[in-house]
Order: structure tokens, then C-alpha cells, then sequence
């Protein structure tokens, strides 16, 4: 008989902004054992694949899904999680803000902290739509999950720790310790920096991620400067990052292809995340030609501005996962500041790098408007 366990129903009240969170990341703390309640814990797996909204009969999740095949299944293996009998459970969100554990062990599980958060992926859900390029779209996923396991674990003060074991082409081995937090290992730090300060988010991360969509029509009014370094700032900047590094490195660069945005002319922009500075490699409106490399999608032409994370690495998979971590970043940022954006993986790789003057490996571009 499986033993199930509903959750508390999730309701966004967490008044911590990712603003907030930016500047006090649960990775930089040491995880140690102590006790979780049951509301820590439900709260955390909403955050990586919590059902939002439901539409012709399928869950939206709390992060995005290539075609929305959801190729992931998150599990937990609890150790210290108050009212909870240790074990590992099978995490389940079937209709929006709603879920549940089924137990499927009731062996202590070893490792570090509190619990422990991982993910089995289904490859085939999305190679079966997209072929050999849903590999990469379900590896940028799971970066998108550990990163919301990040963000919010960030917000009710808990400490975390990503474990990443090195991917093969078809299987991912990435697991996220939680627990209460012990000594500060690493300050964060941000950089005194041309680009306007920020834009104070007008919503707190929870609502956020509550009501994080993939957006695909803008208006033509212009993004503004100031928001574009909010959006930098609390996805890239600073050192380390407002994302952990797997394996020990970052390996992501960001390029920016902005069309209207006040106080920063048409064309291509390198964007340096140590300083928060952004460097100009290219003058005009690049807009058109990124739209055709990345098969003439619309709303990559009429976007504001374009977001476009790359690699130096042809071979490196756990760029992909640091792409979908970036991703979840950019996707939570311009919710907080009222406007949209969509994860766009389908392109013709040279021809983005073309547009770009670079010879790297395009991951994923962002377009982003005002909706």
C-alpha cells in the first residue's frame, strides 16, 4: 500500500524579493543537519515543479518545459523533516498549488542536511518531440528546477548545496542537499557599475514564481535601461553568482541584441558579470537577423531586446544545466518587474553566433518586452 502525505496548499506569502534573495544565497552557506518543517520542505518542491495553472488538461509547472512535455519527476529523501517519517518520496503536483508525497522507502536515506531534492528524467518525453535536440532542452530544465530549489530555499533561510556528477548524453546526475545554515563560506559581492541601479521588483519571488509564464506577444513601447540591469544584476552579476557554479566553474557568457531600449543604442552588447558592465561589439539593429537564425520565431523579432547565453565549449553538458539555472534567473526577473519573456532553444547555432561575432556555442535566447 503506498502511503501518501498531502502538502500544505501553496500560497504565495514569502515578502522576500529576488532582489533579497540575490544578496543572500543559500549555496554560500555550509549545510547542516537540523530539523525542516513539513511547510520548508513543501514550499521548496513547489518552487522546482509545483503545478501553477492548468490548461487544456495538462499542469503548468513552476519551471518551464520545452513543449511542455515535462520530462522530469522530482523526489525527495527526507532525514529530519518534522512530522515526516524519514524515507524517500515521490513528489506529486496534480492540479494548481496542490500536491503530495507518495513514500516509496522508508529506509534512512544517508547524505547531507535536512533532505535531499533529485530528478529522474525522462528523456524520451521530449527527444520524442524535438529529436536529438530535446537532449539539450531537458538538461537546460533540470537547470531551470535547481535553480528555483536555490531561489527559494534562499528565502526561508535555509542553506543548500548542489551535487552535480558529470552527465552523459543521456543521463543527468544532479542532486540539491538542504539542511539549516551552518558557517558562510563565500560573501557575495556586486560591483560598482555604470549601468543604472535597479528597479526596486514589484512582486516578491513567490508571487513570481506563482505566476511565471512563458510570454510570446509584446508591445512596442521600449524596456528600460534601468530594467535590463535589473534583469542582468539579480541573473549574472557579481561574484559568485546568484547561481551556484557546477563542478567548479561558471561557463556561461551572456550577450544582449537590444532594439528598443532607453539610454542604450541599437546592436550587440557583451555583458561582463564581474563588473555589471556591458561592452559594445556591434551598432545596429540585429534584431531581424537573430529572428531568422532562430527560424523566423516573431517574437524574437519584435522583442525589446534579446538575451542570448552562450558557451566556449562545443562538448561541456553541464553548460546546458548552468543555462537553464541562468534561465530560471531571467524568467523570475522579468516577471518581478512586470514584463515577459520565453526560453526560445530552437535555432540555427552558426547563425546566432554570426549575428553575435563569436565563435561559441548558443544555448538559449530570451527575448523580452513589455507585454
Amino acid at each position: 500500500m503506498v502511503h501518501i502525505l498531502e502538502l500544505p496548499d501553496f500560497k504565495p506569502h514569502c515578502k522576500v524579493t529576488i532582489a533579497d534573495v540575490v544578496l543572500d544565497l543559500s549555496y554560500t552557506y555550509a549545510v547542516e543537519s537540523g530539523v525542516i518543517s513539513i511547510e520548508q520542505l513543501s514550499r521548496t518542491l513547489f518552487a522546482a515543479q509545483g503545478c501553477t495553472a492548468k490548461t487544456w488538461g495538462k499542469c503548468l509547472r513552476a519551471s518551464p518545459s520545452a513543449g511542455a512535455t515535462y520530462p522530469l519527476q522530482a523526489y525527495v529523501e527526507t532525514r529530519l523533516v518534522e512530522g515526516l517519517q524519514h524515507g524517500v518520496y515521490q513528489y506529486v503536483s496534480p492540479s494548481p498549488f496542490k500536491h503530495l508525497l507518495e513514500q516509496i522507502s522508508n529506509k534512512l536515506p544517508e547524505g547531507l542536511g535536512s533532505f535531499t531534492v533529485y530528478f529522474e528524467e525522462n528523456f524520451e518525453k521530449t527527444t520524442g518531440v524535438y529529436g536529438r535536440r530535446g537532449y539539450m532542452y531537458v538538461r537546460e530544465e533540470l537547470g531551470h528546477a535547481v535553480q528555483s530549489i536555490i531561489l527559494e530555499s534562499s528565502a526561508l533561510n535555509l542553506a543548500a548545496k548542489v551535487r552535480y556528477v558529470e552527465s552523459s548524453s543521456t543521463r543527468v546526475s544532479c542532486y540539491v542537499d538542504i539542511g539549516l545554515r551552518g558557517v558562510r563560506l563565500q560573501e557575495k559581492s556586486f560591483p560598482v557599475s555604470s549601468l543604472p541601479d535597479p528597479r526596486p521588483p514589484s512582486l516578491c519571488l513567490e508571487e513570481a514564481i506563482s505566476i511565471r509564464r512563458s510570454v510570446r506577444k509584446y508591445s512596442q513601447a521600449p524596456v528600460s535601461s534601468q530594467e535590463v540591469s535589473s534583469i542582468l544584476l539579480w541573473s549574472l552579476a557579481g561574484e559568485p553568482r546568484p547561481y551556484p557554479p557546477l563542478d567548479g566553474g561558471y561557463r556561461i557568457n551572456c550577450y544582449l541584441v537590444t532594439r528598443f531600449v532607453d539610454g542604450l543604442r541599437p546592436g550587440v552588447y557583451k555583458y561582463e558579470p564581474t563588473t555589471h558592465r556591458l561592452e559594445s561589439i556591434g551598432a545596429g539593429d540585429y534584431t531581424r537577423k537573430l529572428a531568422d537564425a532562430c527560424l523566423s520565431q516573431e517574437w524574437v523579432a519584435r522583442a525589446a531586446l534579446n538575451i542570448i547565453l552562450c558557451t566556449p565549449s562545443t562538448e561541456d553538458l553541464a553548460a546546458e544545466i548552468e543555462a537553464g539555472m541562468v534561465g530560471q534567473n531571467l524568467y523570475l526577473s522579468a516577471t518581478s518587474l512586470g514584463l515577459g519573456t520565453v526560453a526560445v532553444g530552437a535555432f540555427f547555432d552558426d547563425e546566432v553566433a554570426s549575428v553575435l561575432g563569436v565563435s561559441e556555442r548558443p544555448l538559449y535566447v530570451f527575448p523580452i518586452g513589455r507585454q
